[in-house]
Order: C-alpha cells, then structure tokens, then sequence
C-alpha cells in the first residue's frame, strides 16, 4: 500500500500545471542549428555589385578616335603669274608668252602683260630672263637688231603658247627702206610668231604718257602685228603707225572696227 501510495504522489507532482518539463539535460551544450536565411520577397531583383570605373591617367579626357578624314579633293590648276582666268577675242591664239631679254624693270612686264590680257583677253606666261644672243649685236652702232632678236626668239615658244614677244631695255633696230641701221621701238612678224619690243626709245620726250604705258601700247602694237594686221590708218588705233615718233603712240587709245573685224574679234 505505501509503495502505490508514494508512486501516485510522485506522478501527480510531475503533471502539476505551472511547471515546465526541465530540458533533456543530454542536449545542454549542443550548438544550436544554424540561422536559415531569410527568403527574398517575391519579385525582387537582386542587387548589383559596383563595378569599379577605370582610373584615367593624367587627368585627361577619354579620347575618342576622330572619323576617318574624306579623301583630298584635287588641288585647282594655278593660274600663271596670279592673272584672272580669261577668254580670248581672237580665234586661233590663246596664249602669249613674255620672254624678258635680260634685265627687264617688273612694272614694264606687268605693262605689257595687262595690255595684252585686257585687250586681247589672251594668257600671258612671263618665262625666266635670258641673255640677249651674241648673234643679235650690231657692232657698228652698239645695239641690237631686231630681226636676228627674233630669229632667237621663234625657237622658245613654250608649249601651250601661240606667240612670243621679246621684253628688252636695250636699244634696237631694224633696216627701213634705204637706211641700214634704224632705231625702233619694236618688231613683229607679220604675221608669224614672235615679237620684240624695247623700253628704251619709250623713255624719249615723255609728256603726258608715262614711259610704262607707251610700252603697253607698243606691245598692243606689236603684237597686233604677229596676228596679222597691218599699221592702221584710223588715227587714234593702236595700229597706227608711229611714224618714227614716239610721241604718236600717246594718242593710240583703242583698237578700231576695222582691226577687229580682221581679227574675226568674238566677244
């Protein structure tokens, strides 16, 4: 009876409300299960791990490589000594060539040249000095002559030219009827190629014409000739005839009618 006694009393201590079981004294001291991690929200994207920028040396701007350049476009055609394009009026002849006979003063070629680029509407090409030939020289009145000056000058036409004036200071002459040796202002092939003309005479009893435009006139003059015109009778014409005269070219102003229609003149 005492032992059924002592074992109810010891089960009903062991039910009593208010008291919690002791833990199982066996799991005292056993790590405790590692933490789960948490489930991400439905729908969330994870986050993106920095990416590191590249360091820019010397402080300088990132450089784009520059688009390829066009292809060059062809250089223009120069045009001789710096002239103005120009159409000549005189069918056949385009070009005249300025071949200085020695030293010549600048501001005489850039008279002949725009005598005859203005008028004529020709190309000038200067070319490079050159010696007056030995052939040309006349001993017995120390100067030149005219028509040996262009017997040197037919053989220099350079390609693309149709004419040639020589550009001289020195004095030159000519034989006229019965006077052997006679000073002139120019020559020309009439009609041919070449042409010379000397500053030399020019510069004689200057009055209201500057010595510079009397030599324009005379290469208007002279080179008319090489294109076939005679000396003019129009008073005024650049083709009038000097007469020996240097003062007669200061009142040669235009080329008349008549010259042009015998040129075939195209505007």
């Amino acid at each position: 009876m005492r032992i059924l006694a002592a074992a109810a009393l010891l089960a009903s201590l062991s039910c009593s409300p208010g008291r919690s079981p002791e833990p199982n004294r066996a799991l005292q001291g056993a790590a405790a299960p590692e933490a789960q991690p948490r489930a991400k929200a439905r729908g969330s994207v994870p986050e993106a791990a920095p990416v590191p920028s590249e360091p820019i040396t010397n402080n300088q701007e990132p450089i784009t490589p520059p688009p390829s350049p066009p292809p060059p476009s062809p250089p223009p055609q120069p045009i001789t000594n710096n002239q103005e394009p120009t159409t000549s009026h005189v069918p056949g002849v385009a070009c005249v060539a300025l071949q200085p006979l020695g030293p010549v003063p600048q501001e005489y070629i850039d008279a002949a040249a725009a005598g005859l680029r203005e008028l004529y509407g020709f190309e000038v090409r200067i070319l490079e000095p050159v010696d007056l030939p030995e052939s040309a020289w006349y001993e017995p009145r120390q100067r030149w002559r005219a028509e040996k000056l262009n017997d040197f000058l037919r053989d220099r036409v350079p390609e693309g030219c149709d004419r040639i004036a020589g550009l001289t200071t020195q004095d030159i002459s000519t034989t006229k009827g019965d006077l052997e040796d006679w000073g002139i202002l120019g020559l020309a092939d009439m009609p041919g190629t070449a042409a010379v003309l000397s500053t030399f005479r020019c510069r004689r009893k200057v009055h209201d014409v500057s010595p510079v435009e009397r030599f324009r006139r005379v290469a208007v003059h002279e080179v008319g000739h090489t294109l076939g015109l005679p000396h003019c009778p129009t008073y005024g014409c650049f083709l009038e005839d000097a007469g020996g005269k240097a003062e007669t070219i200061d009142r040669e102003t235009f080329l008349c009618d008549v010259c042009r229609e015998r040129l075939g003149w195209v505007e």
